[in-house]
Parts: structure tokens; sequence; C-alpha cells
């Protein structure tokens, strides 16, 4: 009986919180707030028109040097690598040109 009671009573707060929504009323909009709302696009556009194209082709050219001296290193990197490891075997093996 006890569970009863109890599921009965979730039951109800269920109904009373879905029941919050039709209690709520709408408010309009105050004329002062729809007209900053419609100049939201106006003020968006103009803050992307100030930057300077010059910025613009300065910023592309920088990453692209980037990348380039990015490949530049990694291919003089696994170049030396594979030097090295060849010096290192040379030098491994040199006790044999003695025999």
């Amino acid at each position: 009986m006890a569970t009863n009671d109890s599921m009965n009573r979730i039951e109800r707060e269920s109904e009373q919180t879905l029941n919050v929504a039709n209690r709520i009323e709408r408010v309009a909009a105050s004329d002062a707030l729809m007209d900053r709302l419609k100049q939201i696009p106006t003020s968006v556009k103009q803050t992307y028109d100030t930057v300077p194209k010059k910025v613009v082709w300065a910023v592309a050219a920088s990453i692209a040097l980037l990348i380039v001296l990015n490949v530049v290193s990694a291919k003089n990197y696994s170049e030396e690598k594979v030097n090295s490891q060849t010096e290192q075997t040379n030098s491994y093996f040199d006790y044999l040109k003695t025999v």
C-alpha cells in the first residue's frame, strides 16, 4: 500500500511539473529590443569589413611559410637519421677491418 501511495505522489508531482508550461504567459518584446535585434546583422558585417586585405594576405603567407619550413625540416631530419644510422653501423663493425 505504501508503494502505491508513493507512486501516486510521484505521478502527481510529474503532472504538476509538466503542467508548468501551461501557466507561463507570453510577454511581448519591447520596440527597443526589436530594434537592437534588427541591428545585429549590420553590426556584425561592419566588424568583418574592418580587417584589411593586407593583413589577411600576410597571415596566409605566414602560414604557408610555416608549412614549407616544417616540410623542409622534416626532410632534413629523416636524411640525418639515415646517415647517423649508417655511421653507427659502420663504427660497430670497425673491429672487423683489422682482422
